[in-house]
Parts: structure tokens; C-alpha cells; sequence
């Protein structure tokens, strides 16, 4: 029975991280619906505030729920660790470091976010601004989110070297890890928005495919358990 459970326990350490893997994704597909495509009215700030203004309580549930994803996603990152850390040590520490910081970067621009509806809501401004000022304040801080989301992106470096454990690893296929190392490019190549904001191109949607298959290969498949535990015990 205890070599049945250790040999068991690598797939269960995989099923939680499929499971991890889709919360964040599932968590980014609700917000993105919840604040960008109801709240936000693109090239129309007017209309923007007013949805703002309308829908404050989906807007704050939006929030929430990227607040969400940011703690499943240092979780997840945690367990990416735990799952690849014996194919290299270095490498998967470096992952950890990137996808920490990244977390990091993007806290900071859900603060910038929240500050729209405060501004507009809280009555100690109500006397302060004009309505023109108003949406110009508002106009910051959306944007102000929007380039430290871009700048969150050249931490996606994680994703590649993710990609990279996955590829070496050989309890997984190879493909997988190609698929995840060409989203990590993806992410990191939406940055040049950042720099060059004269580029309008969204790279980074290919990376759906990747991050899509792999959590449902680990809660399908999971990994080759016999290759794992030779990985780790070569580490050991």
C-alpha cells in the first residue's frame, strides 16, 4: 500500500496543479468578461465613466476576481515548483522568481484599476473636479492599469522557462513544453506594446492553446510517474 500511494502522490501533485492552472485561466476569462467587455466602453470615456457609475458592483466583482486569480496563480506557481523543481533547481527557482514578480507587478495595477470607481463614487471628490476633469482622472487611471499590465508581461520569462522544464522534463510530452515555451515568447513579445505603442498586435492570444491543454492534460493524463520519480531520485 505505502508504494502504491508513492507512486500515486506525483499525479496527485499534477491533478492539483491542472487544477490550479484552470482557475487561473478561468478566473481571467470571468474578469475579462465581467469589467472589459461590460464596464469599458472602448474610444468613449463618457460612456465609460457611465458604466462605471452603473455597474459599480460588477466592476468590483471583476476586481475581486482578479484578486483571486493573482492568489491561485502564486499557488499555482508554487506547485509548478514542486512538480518540475527536480529537472533543474536553478532554472525552476528562476521560474519562481519571474512568476512572483509578475504577480507582484500586476497587484499593482489592479490598485490602478480600483481607483476609477473610487474617484467617481466617493463624495469627497464630488466637489473637487469638473465632469471633464472627472473622465480625465479616470482616463489616467484606466491607462495607467492597462501599461502596468503590459509591464507585468516581460515577466513572463516564467512561462518560457516553464516551458523549458516541461520539454526536459520527460514525463511529459514535448509538444506540451514547445507549446508553453511559444506562450511565453507570445507574452513577452505583447510587451513591445509597451515600448512602441504605435504597434497594435496581440500575440499573446496564441497562448491559449498551451494554457488550455496543459492543465487538462495534468487532470487527464497527468504525468509519467515512473520517469518522475527516476527524475527525482537522480536529483537526490
Amino acid at each position: 500500500m505505502a508504494d502504491k500511494k508513492s507512486m500515486d502522490s506525483p499525479n496527485r501533485l499534477a491533478r492539483m496543479t491542472g487544477v490550479l492552472y484552470l482557475l487561473v485561466v478561468l478566473c481571467g476569462i470571468i474578469s475579462e468578461i465581467l469589467v472589459k467587455n461590460v464596464v469599458f466602453v472602448p474610444g468613449d470615456m463618457a460612456a465609460t465613466v457611465s458604466q462605471i457609475t452603473i455597474y459599480g458592483f460588477i466592476f468590483r466583482l471583476g476586481f475581486v476576481v482578479m484578486l483571486a486569480r493573482l492568489v491561485f496563480l502564486t499557488l499555482l506557481v508554487l506547485a509548478l515548483y514542486k512538480l518540475f523543481g527536480q529537472v533543474n533547481r536553478d532554472v525552476a527557482a528562476a521560474m519562481v522568481a519571474f512568476g512572483l514578480v509578475s504577480v507582484a507587478v500586476s497587484m499593482v495595477a489592479l490598485v490602478f484599476e480600483f481607483g476609477a470607481p473610487l474617484l467617481l463614487t466617493s463624495s469627497d471628490y464630488s466637489t473637487l473636479f469638473t465632469t471633464d476633469q472627472w473622465q480625465a482622472q479616470v482616463q489616467f487611471f484606466i491607462n495607467m492599469q492597462v501599461h502596468a499590465d503590459k509591464a507585468a508581461q516581460i515577466f513572463s520569462l516564467w512561462v518560457i522557462l516553464l516551458g523549458f522544464l516541461m520539454f526536459k522534463s520527460g514525463y511529459l510530452p514535448k509538444l506540451l513544453g514547445i507549446l508553453m515555451m511559444v506562450a511565453g515568447v507570445g507574452y513577452m513579445a505583447d510587451f513591445l506594446v509597451f515600448l512602441l505603442p504605435q504597434l497594435d498586435v496581440q500575440i499573446a492570444g496564441f497562448a491559449f492553446l498551451a494554457e488550455v491543454t496543459f492543465p487538462f492534460w495534468l487532470l487527464i493524463k497527468g504525468v509519467d510517474v515512473e520517469a518522475w520519480k527516476s527524475r527525482a531520485l537522480d536529483e537526490a
